[in-house]
């Protein structure tokens, strides 16, 4: 499993390619999560869990940005979780399949997260420990990989953001609301009839 590690750009990749699948499962199949003001009440959780994440990644990645390799991070949201960044992409993942409402998207999307990230998140992990050494080790100990133990919130006073790294990465965290309007769109298409399903 290290490759993943060792080759980044085969995670992005599989990253696009799994994009461009999730597409053509959404136009080429037809299987509802809700109906009625259930899909609209899944549709606006969907936009707030996508906010949600939009936010938390520029919140994580001002902290990260400039320095994940150079030194532990310990403060703001890397203080109650080692992994914020996916943490607030899972919660993207499942805004995504409650706007989308569709069955089998949701499945692959969340399916991904439970059996793609977990690799990913231990190679990351293996790399940080062999450049930071025992200060990233004991850090592990302490926070939690996953889910956040808010308790442990620390928040410094002042904090250097170092603005080329940061700009450079907050772009990522807009693929979030860009597929959620591309989802949107697709199903106003989709319910006008301008964009009928390919399997029809």
């Amino acid at each position: 499993m290290n490759w993943l590690g060792r080759f980044p750009r085969h995670r992005i990749l599989a990253s696009r390619l799994f994009t461009l699948g999730l597409l053509l499962l959404y136009l080429c199949t037809e299987r509802p999560l809700a109906a009625g003001r259930a899909a609209e009440a899944a549709y606006w959780t969907g936009f707030l869990l996508v906010m949600g994440c939009m936010l938390g990644r520029l919140w994580s990645l001002l902290y990260l940005s400039g320095y994940k390799t150079r030194q532990v991070v310990e403060a703001g949201p890397f203080s109650v979780t080692r992994n914020p960044l996916y943490l607030f992409s899972f919660m993207g993942a499942a805004g995504l399949a409650l706007v989308a409402n569709h069955l089998w998207l949701a499945l692959a999307l969340l399916g991904a997260f439970v059996l793609y990230y977990p690799f990913v998140v231990r190679s990351e992990e293996e790399g940080l420990k062999r450049e930071l050494g025992a200060a990233y080790e004991d850090y592990c100990r302490r926070v939690p990989r996953f889910w956040p133990r808010w308790s442990r919130y620390q928040r410094p006073e002042a904090w250097e953001v170092r603005l080329r790294s940061y700009d450079q990465a907050w772009r990522d965290a807009l693929w979030f609301p860009l597929a959620f309007l591309l989802l949107s769109l697709l199903r106003q298409a989709q319910a006008a009839g301008w964009l009928p399903l390919c399997g029809k």
